[in-house]
C-alpha cells in the first residue's frame, strides 16, 4: 500500500471514527464536557473545546486520545471502526446493552415531549371550537360594517368630483370675468358709508333702549350709567342730522 492509500484509509478511519463518537455520546446522553470529565477520569487531559473541534473536523484526534475517548463512551477503538453509522441506528439487536439503555431513554424523552405537544394542540383546537361562533359573529359584523362604509366612501368619492367639477367650472367663470388676478380684486372690499355707520348706530341704540327697558335685575348705578349712555348716543345722532 502506497503512503497515498495509507493516508486516504487513515482519514476514512478517523472520519468513521469520529461519526461513531458523536453518535454514540448522543446515545449515551453526555455533553461534550462530561466526556471530557469522563477521559480526565481515565488519566486523559482533553478539554469540551478539544471534544468540539474534534467533532466538527478542526482538529485530528490522535490515537491515544481515540483509545480514551472510546472508553469513556464504553467501547474500544476497533468497534467503533467496525460499526457503519446505520448499524446501530437501524436495529436494536445490533446494539450493546449501554446503547440500548440510553437509546430507551432517549425514545422516553422523546415520546414524553410528543405528549405534550400534542395536549398543547388538542387544548388550542378546542379554545378554537370555543371560539368558532364568536369568530363568525364577529366576521358577519365586519361584513356588514365593510359594506356600509364602503357605500359612504362612494357617496364620498362622487361628492368630491362633484365639487371638484364645480369648483373648476367657477375658477374658469371668474378667470374669463376678472383675469388670472381674480382672487386679489375679489378681495377689495368697498369703503364703509356714512350711512352704514349710522344705520348701525341706530340698531345699537335701539338695542340699549330694550336693555333699559327689560331688565329688572340691573341695579340702579348700572341703569343710571345705561340710561346716560343712551342720552349721549340720542344726542350726537341728533346733532349729526340737524348738519345734514
Amino acid at each position: 500500500m502506497s503512503a497515498e492509500e495509507k493516508a486516504a484509509a487513515g482519514r476514512v478511519a478517523e472520519d468513521v471514527f469520529v461519526r461513531q463518537m458523536r453518535r454514540r455520546r448522543a446515545l449515551l446522553d453526555l455533553s461534550q464536557a462530561e466526556l471530557a470529565e469522563r477521559v480526565a477520569e481515565l488519566g486523559g487531559s482533553l478539554y469540551q473545546q478539544t471534544i468540539a473541534k474534534i467533532e466538527s473536523g478542526q482538529r485530528a484526534v490522535r490515537l491515544q486520545e481515540a483509545d480514551l475517548i472510546a472508553q469513556a463512551l464504553g467501547t474500544t477503538v476497533s468497534q467503533m471502526l467496525s460499526r457503519s453509522i446505520g448499524d446501530a441506528t437501524g436495529s436494536p439487536a445490533k446494539m450493546d446493552i449501554d446503547e440500548l439503555i440510553a437509546g430507551a431513554k432517549a425514545a422516553q424523552r422523546r415520546r414524553d415531549e410528543l405528549a405534550v405537544q400534542l395536549a398543547a394542540v388538542r387544548a388550542e383546537e378546542a379554545r378554537a371550537r370555543e371560539e368558532m361562533h364568536v369568530a363568525q359573529t364577529r366576521t358577519a359584523g365586519a361584513a356588514a360594517l365593510a359594506a356600509r362604509v364602503a357605500a359612504e366612501l362612494e357617496e364620498a368619492e362622487r361628492v368630491l368630483r362633484e365639487m371638484t367639477r364645480t369648483s373648476l367650472n367657477r375658477q374658469s367663470e371668474l378667470n374669463a370675468k376678472y383675469g388670472p388676478r381674480w382672487r386679489e380684486k375679489m378681495s377689495i372690499h368697498p369703503p364703509i358709508t356714512r350711512e352704514q355707520i349710522e344705520e348701525w348706530s341706530h340698531q345699537h341704540l335701539e338695542k340699549m333702549r330694550e336693555l333699559a327697558q327689560s331688565t329688572t335685575t340691573m341695579n340702579s348705578r348700572d341703569r343710571e350709567v345705561l340710561l346716560k349712555n343712551i342720552e349721549d348716543l340720542e344726542r350726537r345722532l341728533g346733532i349729526q342730522n340737524d348738519e345734514e
